[in-house]
């Protein structure tokens, strides 16, 4: 059996691996050259920047789980500072648990509040290292390979890819965005492109700023601030303290900060780095006594990659699987975009996929 995975992602890698662990041939078609999709850490100068995920609930199981299998215990690393802040005309006071993640629109247990986040000593980026690196023998990787079209066969699926070649397969994982799967959909299946394609989603734009430690007068205990706009509203949505939420984060004397934003008509997706930079730097400036200039700056855009899940969201997910695959050649969905979002969600939704297609195989 071969199942062709379209997304290199946290969920196509994980569905990748749990169908190898099984003894399924896998074939991983990622589009960017890069694998990893939402998860990306770079070190610059002794700053680690986290471009992506920050960590994922420490309450979840999901991420603890995955990196046991994988050996990486002894990488996780803990929050130190949980405490976070609300935004207020340029004044911070603390906020309750809960009230950080309700004002920026994430959907958290209340089981979590106040728990903080966990992450790798080198950045969620391990993650997608050690996934690659159990992949690295076992399954077809295919970075910087965009798939082009996917056609039912008497037996299963074909994938044409930009490469000019075909990937056949008896099982598809779409883990894709829901507007890319949408397209690749249409063609078999208007009713389930159609659904897919209504999903919601918003941009964001995350730009991380180095300092020297005496340029801030803030103490810079805890996690970070939200604005109080609410979760709907442009501009501003969050500043963490992440050189306070992890070790090893900044270089010794200096400490990283990383401001969200929701683009908007105030500044546009395709706003010059310059631009966003001097956004986040009028923010933060006021509200944590930044004196000096920034010593380092990364800006970070992610177009229409955020998931706003609608109150019929799964049966949604079920229908448009339900239309598009078959019993004797399955195609699942896979991704934060259908089962919760967040790594957890991927997680989650990337096991399920491949537990389903197993399944299929043993019917």
């Amino acid at each position: 059996m071969n199942v062709a995975i379209v997304g290199g992602g946290l969920a196509g890698l994980v569905a990748a691996y749990d169908l190898t662990r099984a003894g399924v041939r896998t074939t991983v078609i990622e589009r960017d050259s890069r694998l990893g999709g939402q998860i990306w850490s770079t070190c610059s100068n002794g700053f680690l920047i986290e471009h992506g995920a920050e960590g994922y609930a420490t309450g979840r199981s999901a991420g603890h789980a995955l990196c046991r299998e994988l050996d990486m215990t002894g990488r996780l690393v803990s929050q130190l500072g949980t405490t976070s802040f609300e935004l207020h005309d340029d004044r911070l006071t603390p906020a309750p648990p809960g009230r950080a993640a309700e004002l920026v629109g994430i959907q958290a247990n209340r089981a979590d509040f106040g728990r903080g986040i966990t992450s790798l000593v080198g950045g969620m980026g391990e993650l997608i290292d050690a996934l690659r690196a159990a992949l690295s023998h076992r399954s077809d990787l295919r970075p910087g390979t965009p798939a082009l079209s996917i056609e039912p066969q008497t037996t299963g699926w074909v994938i044409a890819t930009a490469a000019g070649d075909t990937v056949r397969a008896d099982a598809v994982v779409l883990a894709i965005p829901a507007a890319a799967a949408s397209r690749l959909l249409a063609p078999l299946c208007r009713d389930a492109a159609d659904t897919l394609a209504a999903f919601r989603v918003v941009s964001s734009v995350t730009v991380s700023l180095a300092f020297e430690r005496s340029a801030v007068r803030h103490p810079l205990e805890g996690a970070g601030f939200v604005s109080a706009a609410g979760p709907e509203a442009d501009g501003f949505r969050a500043c963490t303290f992440a050189s306070s939420q992890f070790p090893g984060r900044a270089a010794p004397g200096y400490l990283l900060l990383r401001a969200f934003f929701r683009p908007g008509p105030q500044c546009p997706l395709e706003a010059a780095d310059a631009r966003w930079v001097d956004f986040a730097l009028n923010i933060l400036r006021p509200a944590l006594g930044i004196g000096g200039d920034p010593v380092g700056v990364w800006v970070t855009r992610w177009p229409d990659a955020l998931p706003r899940y609608a109150p019929d969201h799964d049966a949604q997910v079920f229908a448009a699987t339900r239309q598009v695959s078959r019993e004797t050649a399955p195609l699942v969905l896979a991704g934060a975009a259908y089962r919760g979002a967040g790594v957890a969600g991927a997680i989650a939704s990337a096991r399920a996929a491949a537990q389903r297609i197993l399944l299929a195989a043993r019917a």
